[in-house]
């Protein structure tokens, strides 16, 4: 037997009960390794709660918490919830007012997404066992923005979008359109292939924390889809642009 699971705004992929059987086994897996390692996480954190601020602590705490759970690829909703608790002990630092007249700047740039509760590839699972690594780049100039999926060195799908930002929010909700998804192959940079998105393909992105190195943002199409679609990043140049 097959079920059917959506991996893009385009496209379905047909995933066997083999594939999702093996997901379980690696949960199961990913569980007691999480369990066996949590008198090692509580010693981590409290060898290194000693940095210069709460919100640094919230941080390192955060971040050991995205990277124990495997960039929320095939988690449980407990395991969210866990991660989410760390999410807003992030977020209830950020003042957004103090940011409104600098925050796109300093969202300007490369980000590595280091874990999300948005549907795949948004995480870095292409589908199935094979797994990527998630850029976010931010151009301010032309108010674009690409979200890249990258394999290594030889596959690439790179998501194409604007954004718009909404007056009155202290520039943190977005309008975002997709324009087109495409795959490279071997770092060239010309497309083998290009998909547009219907015209009128929007999500709003609410950034609910930003500094230097840290990003983090709640994005869908409603309340609810906002509220549960995290992204959690980090300031990286990515490998191709070094």
């Amino acid at each position: 037997m097959e079920k059917t699971t959506a991996l893009s705004p385009f496209k379905t992929m047909q995933i066997s009960t083999k594939t999702s059987l093996t997901s379980e086994s690696k949960r199961g897996w990913r569980l007691k390794k999480h369990s066996s390692k949590s008198s090692e996480k509580s010693s981590y954190l409290k060898t290194n709660n000693n940095r210069s601020s709460p919100l640094e602590n919230a941080k390192d705490e955060l971040e050991v918490f995205c990277v124990q759970m495997n960039k929320g690829i095939d988690i449980s909703e407990k395991e969210k919830e866990e991660v989410d608790e760390r999410v807003k002990n992030v977020e209830k630092y950020y003042q957004s007012s103090l940011m409104s007249s600098t925050m796109e700047n300093v969202a300007n740039g490369c980000w590595r997404v280091i874990y999300s509760t948005a549907p795949p590839p948004s995480n870095g699972q292409l589908f199935g066992p094979i797994v990527g690594t998630a850029f976010q780049s931010i151009d301010k100039e032309e108010k674009t923005y690409e979200n890249v999926l990258a394999l290594g060195n030889w596959l690439t799908l790179r998501l194409k979008a604007t954004y718009e930002i909404l007056e009155n929010t202290n520039k943190t909700r977005w309008t975002v359109t997709f324009i087109s998804i495409q795959v490279e192959l071997f770092e060239k940079k010309e497309p083998v292939f290009v998909k547009a998105f219907p015209k009128g393909t929007t999500r709003e992105w609410l950034t609910t924390f930003q500094d230097d190195e840290w990003r983090i943002v709640r994005a869908g199409r409603t309340k609810e889809e906002i509220s549960k679609n995290v992204f959690v990043m980090r300031r990286e140049k990515p490998w191709w642009e070094t």
